[in-house]
């Protein structure tokens, strides 16, 4: 049976919208602690920068995925992976920088 995919473009793109607004959420909602006593929740950093690596991952997935002969929309996804990559990199310096002071 050709065609017979588990997930459809459109319910890719839904569970993508909703991975935004949960994750968005959570990020601002962490930010903002962490602005007003950075202090007492600088843990909350590498947590922040993880959040947002997972984020940019998922939407250079769901890019290549989604459009693989599109190259600009190729190239899109590309970017977010190149991205989410540097993003995981300082997701691990400051986790060490932050732990390391602890």
């Amino acid at each position: 049976m050709a065609g017979n995919n588990r997930y459809s473009p459109r319910k890719l793109g839904t569970i993508l919208d909703a991975a935004h607004i949960a994750i968005g959420i959570c990020v601002v909602v962490m930010s903002i602690f962490a602005f007003f006593n950075p202090g007492r929740y600088m843990f909350l950093f590498p947590i922040i920068f993880f959040l947002a690596a997972v984020l940019n991952f998922m939407t250079g997935w769901f890019y290549l995925r989604m459009y693989p002969r599109v190259r600009k929309k190729k190239a899109a996804g590309m970017m977010y992976m190149i991205i989410a990559v540097v993003i995981s990199i300082l997701c691990v310096i400051s986790a060490i920088a932050i732990y390391r002071s602890i």
